[in-house]
């Protein structure tokens, strides 16, 4: 009985989209582990403690679950910023990302924004010279698992990232801008892609809509790069493009009511 409840458990959607985030995100937390020392280890236990404890007090509040987004927002918030950011930082930009960005809305499923964005965000705000718009180096390689998990099972829509490459580079080749042509090489860009961008509860849920939101993603980031560092462009841009998603959908959805009409008419 227990067994079979685990199973169920461990099949749901939103958990194995979970479980497939946190293991995307592992090669990523060894290689900055080897090349900057433990400061990350120390960064994901109060990340994670903050989120765990908001999390069980949400849940017991509302007599709900909860699941790994706490867990996989810890993670992704301690890769990204910097190995000296203070303690006191992180309680504050891991409590506004998971209060606000998630428990507020109901919990994982149900929020317009991924936290992480929410809490990156904020902390880019309230502490703008702290260096958290700069971002990290991740090289191109440590995101390949990252690809093919999340993408392979589906987390990922591969929709949103043909849009979202070639409207960056596209762009940098028309605007003769050699670091938006060379982002797309750079792992900090596929971290916040497919992590963030791609997130399927923040994104748009429409195929075509799919397509339309990478290809703002992109021109957001062409925009915002030009006016500040890299990561700050990438988390903006995923925060306005996440808005935005749902007009998306809407008009594609009223665009798809409009031809169906015509052709029934």
């Amino acid at each position: 009985m227990i067994g079979s409840r685990l199973v169920q458990i461990l099949l749901h959607p939103l958990l194995r989209g979970q479980l497939a985030v946190l293991a995307a995100l592992l090669l990523p937390f060894l290689y900055r582990l080897a090349s900057e020392g433990t400061a990350i280890i120390g960064h994901c236990t109060v990340l994670g403690a903050v989120a765990l404890v908001w999390q069980v007090a949400f849940a017991r509040a509302r007599g709900q679950r909860f699941g790994l987004e706490g867990l996989a927002m810890a993670l992704l918030i301690a890769l990204l910023v910097p190995a000296a950011t203070p303690i006191w930082h992180l309680v504050l930009g891991g409590t506004f990302g998971i209060v606000i960005g998630l428990l507020v809305f109901g919990g994982h499923g149900r929020n317009i924004l991924h936290p992480g964005v929410v809490a990156l965000a904020f902390l880019m705000f309230s502490f703008p010279t702290e260096g958290y718009r700069a971002g990290i180096a991740l090289p191109l390689w440590t995101l390949a698992p990252a690809l093919l998990l999340l993408v392979g099972s589906g987390h990922a829509n591969w929709r949103i990232l043909p849009g979202a490459v070639g409207m960056v580079m596209g762009l940098g080749w028309l605007w003769n801008q050699e670091a938006l042509v060379a982002l797309p090489a750079d792992g900090l860009f596929w971290l916040v892609l497919l992590v963030l961008v791609a997130d399927p509860v923040a994104s748009a849920a429409t195929n075509w809509g799919r397509i339309g939101y990478g290809l703002l993603f992109g021109l957001l980031v062409a925009l915002f790069l030009g006016a500040g560092p890299a990561l700050g462009a990438l988390v903006f841009a995923t925060l306005m493009a996440a808005i935005f998603a749902p007009l998306i959908d809407q008009l594609v959805v009223a665009l798809n009511a409009a031809r169906r009409a015509r052709r029934h008419g």
